[in-house]
């Protein structure tokens, strides 16, 4: 495709010099005629001027029979060159109508035309192949000639003979350049579509090896993690852990890294730590349909825990918060709602509970707790003094921007009990 494109463009390209210099260059029947034209009329007024003059008897008539045979060559001799100039397609100044006696003048022209003819049509050639050449000595072809090799390993996740196809093309990449860790990034992808999980845990180190500090280097040791986690049996070793470790430590909101915490914690049964981690991972992403699912998965977590404790009733502090507008408020339909707690002590840290929905549930009551926590060691326990805060937000995200409408409670002291807040968003809480 990339050949094909840039071929095309090329021709183009050329077009823009090959054109004009045809329609330069062609005979132009129209022209010829004109200039025939000009040349009998000036030989018509110079032989009226020689009989005028012979007439006076400024000439005799010798010299009048003398210049005028001399007159009629150069008319003869203008006419043949034109000729001449029309069948082999020749076009200098002689064309643009030239008086009588130019024949030499376009002679001297003839060869300087072709000269000037040829230097474009040369250039046209050696552009091209001096551009391919510096491109690919300097240039990127290589990662451009990769890019079908990548684009099929996303799309081919299902085809176990096509896999093993780019496994194969991968690895002579890697073999050929060790340091390109976007070919072991994606060798890493389908081996691990086939289930080849010690190659593919070998790729993703290379791989993560070789990025730069990123989101794409934290994503990449993400998914090597799964696979350390897939190979040790489900079990949460050191070595997982590390990797986790490395990949939040560069993007905490490392979706992979999460799913592994949050599977893991599921499984051990602590539900209320994987609900932590849902919400991180909402957080990233809070419209996309995974957010959707995992909203799912934490309500009925929630309820799991609810019965846990028997009759419904929850340890810990409580807040219930109603949350309304004020009247005459109209705000656009399906704009995003957060309502937090937060710790009043250590401000501008995250959330100790947080929930979120739209606008169209106002007006609403809603009761958070230590169960919708972010992360289980900083929940709404952990802090003495809180506020409870609601954001409507025009973007979608959790963090406050301009435009946005904010309010919030003043700081009080939960005592681990059930408290009763209640929030009125009006026309001036709009976020400067």
């Amino acid at each position: 495709m990339f050949w094909t494109i840039s071929i095309l463009f090329l021709f183009l390209a050329a077009l823009f010099v090959l054109v004009p210099l045809w329609r330069h260059y062609r005979p132009d029947a129209d022209t010829e005629r004109l200039r025939t034209r000009t040349n009998l009329t000036i030989f018509e007024e110079r032989q009226r001027e020689l009989q005028i003059e012979l007439d006076n008897g400024i000439i005799d008539p010798a010299q009048y029979e003398e210049l005028l045979l001399e007159l009629q060559k150069s008319l003869l001799n203008d006419t043949i060159q034109a000729t001449s100039d029309e069948a082999s397609g020749v076009a200098g100044n002689s064309r643009q109508g030239q008086p009588l006696n130019s024949s030499n003048k376009t002679r001297k022209s003839a060869s300087s035309d072709r000269l000037s003819r040829a230097v474009p049509l040369v250039m046209v050639l050696l552009i091209p192949v001096a551009a391919y050449l510096m491109y690919d000595r300097w240039g990127y072809l290589g990662d451009v000639q990769l890019m079908d090799l990548y684009e099929q390993s996303i799309a081919s996740d299902n085809d176990e003979e096509q896999l093993r196809d780019l496994v194969i093309a991968l690895g002579r990449v890697v073999q050929e350049d060790e340091t390109n860790e976007w070919a072991w990034y994606f060798l890493g992808r389908n081996f691990s579509n086939l289930g080849m999980f010690g190659e593919a845990e070998i790729a993703f180190q290379r791989a993560s090896d070789l990025m730069p500090e990123g989101p794409d280097k934290a994503a990449t040791l993400g998914l090597l993690a799964q696979i350390k986690y897939l190979m040790a049996e489900g079990a949460m070793t050191d070595e997982v852990l590390a990797t986790v470790e490395q990949a939040r430590s560069i993007n905490p909101s490392e979706n992979a890294s999460l799913q592994l915490l949050a599977v893991d914690a599921e499984m051990q049964g602590d539900l209320s730590a994987a609900i932590g981690y849902w919400r991180l991972m909402i957080q990233s992403n809070p419209n996309s349909t995974q957010a959707q699912q995992l909203r799912q998965r934490i309500a009925v977590a929630q309820q799991q825990l609810a019965g846990q404790e028997g009759d419904g009733e929850l340890a810990g502090p409580r807040i219930e918060v109603s949350l309304s507008l004020t009247e005459g408020l109209l705000l656009p339909s399906g704009m995003r709602v957060f309502i937090a707690v937060r710790s009043a002590e250590q401000d501008g840290m995250p959330p100790l509970a947080a929930t979120d929905l739209v606008v169209d549930d106002l007006p609403v009551t809603v009761t958070l707790d230590n169960n919708m926590a972010l992360t289980p060691a900083f929940n709404i326990s952990s802090a003495e003094t809180v506020y409870v805060s609601a954001t409507v937000s025009r973007s979608g995200s959790a963090n406050v921007q301009s435009g946005d409408y904010r309010v919030q409670s003043e700081p009080f002291t939960h005592d681990g009990e059930l408290n009763t807040i209640e929030l009125v968003i009006g026309v001036g809480d709009v976020v400067p």
